[in-house]
């Protein structure tokens, strides 16, 4: 199995189904790959427009038959060059993902290397927010495989896809864009650009976790440590345009990268020039999906989305961010991740994660300061008690109007400052908070740091997963003795 492609490279063949939510990554965004491998480019003057012949559709692809250490289950997904299939290993007693080439690519020297290219450089990458890859090899078929971790979840385009408005659930996703942020930095550190940077190649698991896939048309650039191992093996690659069928299908072809989160040097066909801020660009347009729902550049057809990202119409992008609702200071962040001119763009995306995560860092500041001022200066007592009984928190209202410090409240049971009548109707209460049932005006009597009483009126809300409960109350002592003048009751 040559790493090394021949001068001739192959006819770009049809494109297979994308499909969502597998560990590669793949999807149905139209991808627009290089495959002339080292030496290889067009000139930047010379790329050719998308090509809008109709092609026959592919034969079936035989199924890859493993060997005796990977048993292959079911195709999780599939791109231009390979599919990935469930595995398990037989030495280890694991499931795994294996990406094997497509059989119709086998026997083509040029797309063995992309594939070898691709496993060398992503094992090589080494950070928790990149795939770890166990072993490369060929299958008895004479296909190159690789094996990796099966990560667990969805692709980011899809969670973005099922919520019902882009404000839905957006600070998770901004959590997981500052990881993305931060896996992408590293590999620009090791001299490793992604260039096609899109939410279909973002995976997020459980516990938080999030993976940039697919590194298949990556490029090491000349300063890159990863370039001393092989350097015909992991050279740069480079590129031309490709067919629109009028789908979002991935292909082969010249342009490098998927046209709706394509920066415009990309665009261009500027394959030799391209550095970090091409991924900038890439990331700004994930950025833009997740405040917006939308990427970058939309269009009925992939032609007139690749025309707008050559042309760097970022208006209707600019007016959806605009009227996203999101922070300003997170839109001009974006607008300038975005910028047609990458001179003005954040240097690489170490640069960017640190402006990024400064930003949330100053968002998370300005939200515990609104709450503080929230909790201190409304006129009502204000706590956070836990399950087990105990204040875990009480505003400056208590003190106030009890006469006991915060350190004492919180040091004891609070159904010790609990009228002894009203003890049973209070851990009944709490029970019924317990089962995650909220309390609406509930009343019972305080004793003061005097021995005095002040009847109490309670509306709270449990958070049973965090064992807590959120309640605020208001001093009605003077509303319960008008009350009972009022049915001639008076007195206690």
């Amino acid at each position: 199995m040559s790493a090394v492609p021949p001068n001739d490279p192959a006819t770009p063949p049809t494109p297979p189904p994308g499909g969502h939510g597998s560990t590669t990554g793949t999807s149905d965004d139209f991808k627009l790959y290089d495959e002339s491998g080292p030496g290889g480019g067009a000139s930047p003057t010379a790329v050719a427009p998308p090509d809008t012949t109709v092609r026959p559709a592919a034969k079936p692809e035989a199924p890859p038959v493993g060997n005796a250490r990977y048993a292959l289950g079911a195709e999780l997904g599939r791109g231009a060059m390979g599919a990935v299939h469930t595995a398990v290993d037989a030495d280890f007693g694991r499931e795994v993902a294996v990406k094997v080439l497509l059989d119709r690519h086998r026997g083509k020297p040029d797309l063995c290397w992309r594939f070898v290219s691709e496993a060398r450089i992503t094992a090589r990458l080494q950070h928790p927010g990149i795939v770890p890859l166990y072993e490369l090899g060929e299958f008895p078929d004479g296909r190159p495989y690789y094996v990796m971790r099966k990560v667990e979840g969805h692709t980011l385009a899809a969670l973005l896809a099922a919520r019902c408005r882009p404000a839905d659930d957006r600070p998770r996703f901004l959590k997981a864009f500052e990881q993305v942020c931060q896996a992408v930095g590293y590999a620009h550190a090791n001299g490793v650009i992604h260039r096609d940077l899109k939410p279909s190649n973002v995976m997020v698991g459980p516990f938080g976790v999030v993976k940039v896939m697919d590194w298949g048309v990556a490029k090491v650039m000349a300063h890159s440590p990863l370039a001393d191992a092989d350097p015909d093996a992991l050279a740069g690659l480079g590129g031309a345009a490709a067919g629109d069928d009028g789908t979002a299908q991935t292909q082969l072809g010249r342009v490098l990268g998927t046209p709706a989160y394509m920066s415009p040097e990309q665009a261009h066909g500027l394959i030799d020039t391209l550095d970090e801020r091409a991924d900038v660009f890439g990331l700004g347009a994930i950025l833009c999906a997740v405040l917006t729902g939308h990427p970058p550049y939309d269009g009925l057809t992939t032609k007139a989305v690749y025309k707008k990202a050559a042309k760097a119409d970022l208006a209707e992008a600019h007016a959806r961010l605009d009227g996203s609702g999101a922070d300003p200071e997170l839109v001009e962040l974006c607008r300038r991740c975005l910028a047609a001119d990458p001179a003005f763009r954040p240097r690489d995306a170490s640069a960017l994660a640190a402006e990024f995560t400064a930003y949330l860092e100053r968002d998370l500041r300005r939200a515990e300061r609104d709450q503080v001022r929230f909790f201190e200066l409304s006129p009502d007592l204000f706590c956070i008690a836990g399950l087990d009984g105990y204040f875990r928190r009480v505003n400056a209202n208590f003190t106030r109007v009890l006469g006991y410090s915060a350190e004492e409240l919180t040091a004891r049971p609070f159904v010790e400052f609990v009228h002894p009548d009203d003890r049973p109707a209070t851990l009944a209460e709490l029970a019924v908070l317990s089962a995650g049932d909220p309390t609406v005006r509930f009343r019972n009597r305080y004793r003061d740091a005097k021995g005095e009483y002040h009847w109490f009126e309670w509306s709270a809300k449990p958070c049973p997963v965090e064992g807590v409960v959120f309640a605020v109350a208001r001093d009605v002592t003077d509303r319960v003795e008008l009350e009972r003048q009022i049915l001639g009751l008076g007195g206690e």
